[in-house]
């Protein structure tokens, strides 16, 4: 394990709303694709500069998983840390706000 990935309050509200907002529909989808978001974050503890950085914000990196989720992360090298920032549905047209 080469990072620590670090889970911030802002990507944990995001996602418990995507998976609440399907589990209305689709409690078993809405588990899954909540595991395939969180274990996508997990596997950054190696190589977390595999994606790209975001274009008006070069210090954050994001993902997508399952076609409409952003996942957006920083990588703080100093502490060996990655810490997971927000997660969005890009069906939406907008960008997080960041901090």
């Amino acid at each position: 394990m080469d990072y620590k990935v670090e889970f911030k309050d802002s990507f944990l509200d995001d996602l418990e709303l995507i998976v609440r907002g399907i589990a209305g529909e689709n409690a078993e989808a809405a588990r899954r694709l909540g595991e395939m978001i969180v274990g996508t974050c997990e596997a950054l503890e190696f190589f977390p500069e595999r994606h790209p950085r975001v274009r008006q914000r070069p210090l954050l990196r994001r993902f997508i998983v399952g076609r409409h989720y952003k996942v957006f992360y920083r990588i703080r090298n100093d502490s060996k840390t990655v810490e997971i920032l927000r997660c969005r549905d890009g069906r939406r047209g907008t960008e997080p706000t960041i901090e």
